[in-house]
């Protein structure tokens, strides 16, 4: 018997799941295309943090829509794939006002930097930045630092402070002027996309309230647990699962159960891997009267030795 959509919302009454990534998920996986659903969580999927924008949807003052996507991405990164959803839903919600993208941002010979988008809405020019991350928490979350990335390379306070005090500020810097100059655009309001995961530590009792304040509460969570603790995952025949690449870490996971893993196949695969890897705890689901298999948590599955490796300084 597969889950109705009524039984979903109980099933993901996680204690690290917030109310919003319930509704998401429960709107995402109805939606079987998988490049629809990646669209539609890069249009509604909520920030990481307090001061960005809550989402694609409240930049605008009308909703994306969503036209007739196909194809498949042929980038290798994350980042660079999503800015590319972002993209189409600029370009498709302003069309015909322009959208500049990658705009490069030199003086003196020398690259300061780039905006990674300038539109017009209302009558207003707007310079975007985007990011979506992916952070594991090694501390309580009352530090930023407290938050590093999979590959132990990035750090959330070390990528707060350069948006801040580099990217989010550079039409104020003279490449800047010259470049927004050239484009005959003023005074252009900056604005920030940050959307993605922060992930805590499985069997640890997560408290809202010692969160650094910079964290949006609306964020989307998953859980984190070394190699060793994997048996902390439900085995039964009710619970499969699925390894994520990179490129499908953006929505909630929904496979044909061929797509899917046991306990014990999963435990196989992941004493192969070195390096972290993001794991969608799957249930049988009836969404819109089809049956799949859809994601009711993530997390990642480090190496024992994880935490103890060298981190971004």
């Amino acid at each position: 018997m597969g889950t109705t959509l009524s039984e979903f919302i109980l099933l993901v009454n996680l204690p690290a799941t917030s109310k919003t990534q319930q509704r998401l998920q429960i709107q995402l996986l109805s939606e079987p295309c998988d490049l629809r659903r990646d669209y539609l969580w890069a249009r509604s999927a909520p920030s990481l943090m307090r001061a960005a924008a809550t989402s694609f949807d409240s930049l605008l003052a009308q909703s994306a829509p969503l036209t007739l996507l196909t194809g498949a991405s042929s980038r290798r990164r994350l980042g660079l794939y999503y800015e590319d959803l972002v993209a189409t839903l600029l370009n498709d919600t302003l069309a015909p006002e322009p959208v500049h993208r990658n705009l490069q941002c030199v003086h003196d010979g020398i690259t300061a930097g780039e905006f990674d988008f300038l539109y017009s809405s209302a009558g207003q020019w707007f310079h975007l930045e985007t990011a979506v991350k992916f952070y594991l928490c090694c501390g309580n979350g009352s530090a930023l630092s407290d938050f590093v990335g999979p590959g132990r390379r990035d750090r959330l306070d070390i990528k707060w402070q350069r948006l801040q005090q580099h990217q989010l500020v550079l039409a104020h810097h003279p490449a800047g002027k010259a470049a927004l100059d050239r484009l005959g655009i003023e005074f252009p309001q900056p604005k920030l996309l940050m959307p993605g995961y922060l992930f805590y530590r499985a069997g640890q009792n997560m408290i809202d309230s010692r969160l650094h304040c910079d964290i949006s509460p609306e964020h989307l969570r998953g859980w984190w647990l070394p190699i060793g603790e994997l048996e902390r995952l439900q085995s039964s025949p009710e619970q499969r699962y699925a390894v994520l690449p990179k490129l499908c870490w953006l929505p909630p996971a929904r496979r044909d159960e061929t797509e899917t893993l046991n306990w014990q196949g999963l435990y196989a695969y992941l004493l192969q891997q070195p390096e972290p890897t993001l794991v969608a705890q799957l249930s049988r689901l009836t969404l819109e009267d089809s049956r799949c298999w859809g994601e009711t948590g993530r997390g990642f599955v480090v190496p024992d030795d994880w935490d103890q490796r060298p981190s971004a300084t």
